[in-house]
C-alpha cells in the first residue's frame, strides 16, 4: 500500500472544526480512474482498494475514497496496516461531511494504536461540531503532545475553555514564555478575555497590545484592546488604536482591491 499521508490529508485538516460538505458517494462518479479498471477485476485486494482510496481522497472525492477504505476493510479486516486504514476511512468519512460515522471510525482507529497528531486534530474537530466539548479537549490536549504549539489545537483548546466560563486554564494554556511571540490572533484574543475575565485588566492590556504588535492586521484584537483600554478609563489611547487599526484596514482592503 502507498503511503496513504501523500499531502491530501495535510491541507484539509489546518482549521478546527472544519467540517467538509462533500457529496455522497451515490451523487458522486465513483468509477475508478484508467490506471485502476485492470487492477479492479474480479476482487481486489485490500491494498489495491486502499491506494484508490488514495486516489480519490487526492482529487478531493472524499465520499469515494470512504467507499474505498471501507470496502478495503471488509475486504481484509486484519490486514497488517489496520490501524492506519481505519484512520484513513474515518477521515475520509469526516471530510466528505459525515461527522458521526466518522467519529466511531477515528476511535476505533485510536484503540487499535494509531498514532499520530493529526488523529487528534480531526477527532477534536468532529467532536468539538457535535458540542461533545469535554472529549474534544481530551484529543486536542493528545495533539499538543505531539506539538505543544499546534496552532490548530491552542486555538481550539482555548476556545473551549473560554467558553465554559475555565479562564485560569485557558491563562495555564496560553501565556507561556515559549507562545509571546508566535501567538495567532485566536489565542491572543482567548487570553486577553480571559485575563478580563477574572478582571486582571492589566493583564489583558498587555497580552493584547503583545498580540496586536504580532498581528497588526488583526482589526479583532484592535477592538478588544480598546475595549480593555477603556474599561482601565484610558480613552484617549482606545481612540487612537481604533484608528490606526481603522486606518490599516482601510489600506489593506485598497492594496486587496488593486
Amino acid at each position: 500500500m502507498k503511503a496513504v499521508f501523500s499531502g491530501w490529508l495535510l491541507g484539509a485538516i489546518v482549521l478546527p472544526g472544519f467540517c467538509a460538505m462533500g457529496a455522497s458517494a451515490s451523487e458522486q462518479d465513483c468509477a475508478p480512474p484508467d490506471e485502476f479498471k485492470a487492477k479492479m477485476h474480479g476482487k481486489p485486494s485490500a491494498d489495491v482498494l486502499n491506494d484508490l482510496g488514495v486516489w480519490f481522497a487526492s482529487h478531493e472525492q472524499y465520499a469515494c475514497a470512504a467507499d474505498a477504505f471501507g470496502s478495503s476493510l471488509q475486504a481484509d479486516a486484519e490486514q497488517p496496516d489496520l490501524p492506519h486504514v481505519v484512520f484513513e476511512f474515518g477521515a475520509s468519512l469526516y471530510l466528505s461531511g459525515d461527522t458521526k460515522e466518522a467519529i466511531p471510525s477515528l476511535q476505533e482507529a485510536e484503540r487499535l494504536g494509531y498514532r499520530d497528531a493529526k488523529i487528534h486534530v480531526i477527532l477534536a474537530s468532529a467532536l468539538d461540531s457535535t458540542h461533545a466539548v469535554a472529549d474534544a479537549e481530551a484529543e486536542w490536549r493528545k495533539a499538543l503532545e505531539f506539538d505543544q504549539e499546534n496552532t490548530a489545537a491552542l486555538d481550539a483548546l482555548s476556545t473551549d475553555l473560554l467558553a465554559q466560563a475555565n479562564f485560569q486554564a485557558t491563562i495555564d494554556l496560553l501565556d507561556t514564555p515559549r507562545l509571546t511571540a508566535q501567538r495567532s490572533a485566536q489565542q491572543v484574543m482567548n487570553l486577553g478575555a480571559a485575563y478580563a475575565k477574572i478582571g486582571k485588566l492589566e493583564d489583558a492590556r498587555r497580552n493584547l497590545e503583545d498580540g496586536l504588535n504580532t498581528n497588526p492586521d488583526s482589526f479583532e484584537v484592535a477592538q478588544q484592546l480598546a475595549a480593555v483600554l477603556t474599561q482601565l478609563d484610558r480613552k484617549d489611547e482606545a481612540a487612537m488604536v481604533m484608528q490606526l487599526a481603522e486606518s490599516r484596514r482601510q489600506q489593506n482592503a485598497a492594496q486587496a482591491g488593486k
